[in-house]
């Protein structure tokens, strides 16, 4: 069905693959970008933008006159062609491996110049041919004389004054009749992978108990009712091998990265996920979540009945809040080469052609951030139907980011019979609403108290100073670091983070920066620099707080304290990571007391020392707080602060 209501959006085709100006759509054209960073000069050819190449190829293959083909059409129906933000012209060009240009209006036509080969230009034209048919809907009279059920009649009622109103429950029954014919299509999953061992059947429960309590207290329930005839919890394993006796071809990719023996989530998680629950792992970050689910998925994959050839659409989805994170868990799947099991990563910012052509090439696993994950699916490039194995990883960030609406609707079509996984740093309202809605009779394991805690590993120093004085402290600790030294600054602007690299650079101190208007190849470039040592700071939103593995980093600095006393517990987990030590230095003015007091808690509870002026800025806070409640104002305190930007 042609796509008429992309008539009345605003033509406009985002970087980088086309742009629109008055009308007229073009390939970007100018020099390609650095890869960013605040270094000294360099002759070095390898700092080209990974993408002009291509971009000049694109360029000069478009410009060529001896492969073109112009045609004409209706001026009111370029916006079907160019689509919503320009994804109908991207697919095109993808599908038909044509390059299209959008020439000048005259009158009531349109010209459009087709690039490519003669079979290229052709297959685009028969396709824009088509978009621009028009289409005229069914008449009432067909649904009304029709003789198959499911006419527009039989979904109308007459409400009490005698007006036809639809009716919505008898609606929502044929839908729910129809879906479940789509469902009882599918083959069936295969879940249960789990043979216990016999030393974890046979540990009794005041075992079980003890090492729950001595690995951080870990705890383990049902999340919602625990209704009758659901299967036991199953023992925690000790050993790799206890996890996966029946699996050496996993135990052999496990013993290649050098790991002793399993973290806590990880001992509770894999009997629970292999034997085919579903599961809710609420633990910090840096405690082994991804390998918790990511082992189970790999022999969840291998298992199904249909052979993964044959299979319409990837079986394992993995949602991440950031690229940085989604990046972050591909590179640890790449680790665990396992029956040739592929996967994908689906970011803003990455190649969106070559992400599609992978989709369509035939992945076991997709890794993705909520954005692109629905711009796919709802483009029809990525088939979700067959995925039956889906974790939700930092769900707690995703919901802080905003991105349950996208979340719910790419996940609308998945089938209902899927194991779920959800992690999450916390256990917010949001969180379980999510796993209600996704989650069938999920197991709740918490690694530690649902209590903020900082990992007690890093050393928490707080600084009080006025607003304008922070820049110039910032910079006497940059100059006073040791060599060995590396530290990220964390900003609560993405101008901030900009003015700081910048400051940074006219001092001639090499950095990094990462934050949401760079480039996606300049923010890899970033973590890569900081990763090799080629850079030893890195200036940073909260983009960074989660997902970033530095693991010889020193310092994290809190220029701007966090929105969110969680991003605090993120940021400063950081460090002290895999053993090592490290050191959390924040910056209070009297604009933060408002977390003055959520601060002192997590002070205490890693035995901290509390400076005297935290505790007076947290007293004055809730004085303040009982005054206007009082004085029946809903009124700012003067210290008071406004909304950042991510």
């Amino acid at each position: 069905m042609a796509d008429d209501w992309e008539e009345s959006e605003p033509v406009v085709v985002p970087a980088p693959t086309t742009y629109v100006q008055n009308s007229r759509v073009f390939h970007p054209t100018g020099r390609g970008r650095g890869r960013g960073g605040w270094r000294a000069p360099s002759d070095d050819s390898n700092q080209r933008y990974r993408g002009q190449d291509n971009r000049d190829n694109r360029r000069n293959f478009n410009n060529d006159p001896s492969n073109k083909k112009i045609i004409t059409v209706s001026s009111d129906k370029v916006g079907r062609i160019i689509g919503k933000g320009g994804s109908k012209i991207r697919d095109l060009e993808y599908e038909s491996e044509a390059k299209i240009k959008i020439g000048d209006s005259s009158g009531s036509l349109t010209t459009i110049t087709l690039f490519g080969s003669t079979d290229a230009t052709s297959k685009v034209e028969d396709m824009i041919n088509k978009l621009i048919e028009d289409r005229k809907p069914p008449s009432r009279e067909h649904f009304d004389n029709s003789n198959t059920g499911g006419g527009s009649n039989d979904f109308m009622k007459k409400s009490h004054d005698g007006v036809e109103i639809i009716d919505w429950d008898k609606l929502n029954a044929a839908h729910d009749e129809e879906q479940q014919k789509r469902w009882d299509n599918l083959p069936p999953i295969i879940k249960d992978f789990y043979k216990e061992d016999p030393t974890v059947a046979g540990m009794t429960p005041a075992d079980v108990t003890r090492w729950r309590l001595a690995n951080h207290d870990i705890q383990v329930k049902r999340t919602f009712d625990d209704k009758p005839g659901l299967r036991p919890i199953p023992n925690p394993v000790l050993t790799f091998e206890q996890a996966f006796h029946q699996y050496p071809e996993i135990l052999e990719e496990i013993y290649k990265q050098g790991f002793k023996q399993p973290s806590p989530i990880q001992s509770q998680a894999w009997p629970i996920l292999l034997r085919g629950d579903d599961m809710i792992g609420i633990a910090q970050t840096g405690t082994g979540k991804t390998l918790a689910f990511l082992l189970p998925a790999l022999i969840h994959i291998d298992g199904q009945t249909i052979p993964r050839e044959e299979r319409e659409g990837p079986t394992v989805l993995i949602l991440a809040p950031t690229r940085e994170l989604a990046l972050q868990i591909e590179k640890e799947t790449l680790k665990y080469q396992y029956k040739g099991i592929t996967s994908v990563c689906l970011y803003g910012g990455g190649d969106r052609k070559e992400q599609i052509k992978m989709c369509k090439g035939g992945v076991d696993i997709v890794i993705a951030t909520p954005g692109r994950l629905n711009d796919l699916v709802l483009a029809r490039h990525l088939n979700i139907i067959n995925f039956s194995y889906i974790v939700l990883d930092e769900a707690d960030r995703m919901l802080d980011m905003g991105f349950e609406p996208q979340i719910r609707k790419s996940l609308f079509d998945v089938r209902p019979d899927r194991q779920t996984v959800m992690t999450s740093a916390t256990w917010p309202a949001g969180v379980r609403r999510l796993a209600e809605s996704y989650m069938k009779d999920p197991i709740q394991v918490n690694v530690g108290s649902l209590d903020l805690a900082a990992v007690h590993t890093v050393t928490q120093k707080i600084v009080f100073l006025e607003e304008d004085e922070k820049e110039a402290a910032l910079f006497e600790f940059i100059q006073n670091m040791d060599k060995n030294d590396k530290v990220i600054i964390f900003c609560g602007k993405k101008a901030t983070a900009r003015h700081i690299s910048t400051e940074l650079c006219l001092k001639g101190i090499e950095c990094q920066s990462l934050h949401g208007d760079r480039e996606q190849v300049d923010r890899e470039a970033a973590l890569e620099e900081m990763v090799d040592g080629t850079v030893n700071i890195l200036v940073a939103t909260d983009v960074a707080s989660r997902g970033i593995d530095i693991k010889d980093l020193t310092h994290v600095i809190n220029l701007d304290f966090p929105r969110h006393i969680e991003e605090y517990v993120h940021r400063v987990g950081r460090t002290g990571r895999a053993g090592k030590t490290g050191i959390s230095l924040s910056f209070i003015t009297r604009q933060d007391w408002a977390h003055a007091q959520d601060l002192i808690k997590i002070l205490e509870e890693a035995n901290q020392e509390i400076p005297d002026e935290l505790l007076s800025m947290a007293n004055r806070f809730e004085a303040m707080k009982i005054r206007r409640e009082q004085e029946g104002g809903d009124r700012r305190g003067r210290g008071g602060r406004g909304r950042r930007e991510g």
